[in-house]
């Protein structure tokens, strides 16, 4: 019922925590059949989240045993239909053995036609790759065709999960759902070797995951190739919202993997250069970008008058979101604080506010979208008034040949 009750929340605030949502290859995911969504992991829980908000079916998910730590964390993880899988590191060989009751539950709900989501990769790490994956879901799969005859298929589906930037608000998520593996072609050799077709699975799945996974060919280029990234998203920009048309997606597919001419010059612009959002086409070598017009100075103030309810869970999660120690929980803890603020503080103020503040609550609620585009309006303007001032102390030669390279 939790699971329920929270989701419309999570979909409420990712709407407007991300500028853009990118979702495609859904038809690849059976509406009625065992299906296990075997996904990457650059974030802690960001891309569980937005699977289960933006596509039909209820998901159950696995999460490393280390989350469960008393009676209370498991049953609100429960709850949300999160189960834990136990490594090494999470207690020893000793717990390894709880894992028997995890795969047994994995199993029935397969058997029952439900859909699970794994992070095939077995552990988060915040880079431009795909790291080896573990053999947990060709288990998960294979164990539960061959333990229930009456379950006739369990698709596996690839899922690439990528961001923009995945430690900032207002970024973007490009999601892309491949054709599954079907589990069934492999159950006559997982009877005869089950060790040699498990590995067998787990590859052909990287096979398949991987083209779906923006990666960079070395890490010696990284902060060059964000940069080309960056400027390619300034020159097509994505539109607000949830979408479904994946180009932006198949575009940093193609410049993640070509070659990277002179990455000193994407090195030496950096990102914050396209902040502005401004195409490299409408930047002058020596731009005069105006200040920003009253208009956009006075849609900002509305914006902040609006949202003032707001603004101390927004400032509570800003504080939250620096206090993890690895990169790959900063934004989730950031995202979690605002959306567990919206479902935990908002409904108690809505019912003891006094009539003027359940008013403008409610104004804030219903107009954070616009607000926030408002916001970015005056922020872009500011950052394109800055972006011209730098340019004014470079040489014309050095920009146009920085842009044509691009």
């Amino acid at each position: 019922m939790i699971y329920h009750l929270v989701r419309p929340v999570a979909r409420y605030v990712l709407r407007y925590y991300y500028r853009n949502i990118d979702l495609t290859g859904l038809e690849h995911i059976p509406p009625d059949a065992a299906v296990v969504l075997a996904a990457n992991h650059p974030t802690a829980f960001i891309e569980p989240c937005v699977l289960a908000c933006f596509q039909p079916r209820t998901l159950w998910f696995l999460a490393r045993g280390n989350l469960f730590r008393n009676r209370f964390f498991s049953a609100l993880l429960d709850a949300v239909h999160i189960l834990p899988v136990f490594r090494l590191e999470d207690g020893g060989y000793g717990k390894l053995k709880d894992n028997y009751a995890t795969f047994a539950a994995c199993h029935r709900a397969l058997s029952r036609r439900r859909a699970i989501m794994i992070l095939a990769e077995g552990r988060c790490i915040h880079e431009r790759a795909l790291r080896p994956l573990r053999k947990g879901t060709a288990r998960l799969a294979l164990g539960a065709l061959d333990g229930d005859p009456t379950l006739p298929e369990v698709y596996v589906v690839p899922v690439g999960c990528n961001f923009t930037d995945a430690t900032r608000p207002r970024s973007g998520v490009l999601i892309r759902c491949g054709a599954p593996l079907l589990a069934s072609t492999y159950l006559a050799d997982y009877r005869r070797n089950e060790a040699a077709t498990i590995r067998r699975f787990t590859a052909d799945l990287r096979e398949r995951l991987s083209p779906l996974v923006v990666q960079f060919p070395d890490g010696a280029t990284a902060a060059a190739r964000e940069t080309r990234l960056a400027a390619d998203r300034a020159d097509h920009p994505a539109p607000a919202g949830v979408t479904h048309d994946g180009r932006q997606l198949t575009r940093e597919l193609a410049l993640a993997a070509a070659p990277l001419p002179d990455p000193d010059h994407w090195s030496a612009l950096g990102n914050e250069a396209f902040e502005s959002g401004l195409p490299l086409a409408a930047r002058p070598a020596r731009a005069q970008a105006p200040p920003p017009a009253r208009a956009t100075w006075l849609r900002a103030g509305l914006a902040l008058l609006l949202q003032l309810p707001q603004l101390p869970l927004w400032a509570l999660a800003a504080y939250f979101r620096d206090k993890p120690k690895h990169i790959e929980f900063a934004g989730p803890v950031h995202f979690a604080t605002v959306a567990g603020g919206t479902f935990l503080l908002y409904p108690l103020a809505l019912v003891l506010l006094p009539w003027w503040a359940k008013l403008w609550l409610a104004a804030a609620l219903l107009t954070v979208r616009p607000c926030l585009r408002w916001w970015e309006a005056l922020r872009h303007a500011r950052a394109a008034r800055r972006w011209s001032q730098r340019m004014r102390g470079h040489p014309d030669a050095v920009l146009r040949r920085s842009f044509s390279r691009g």
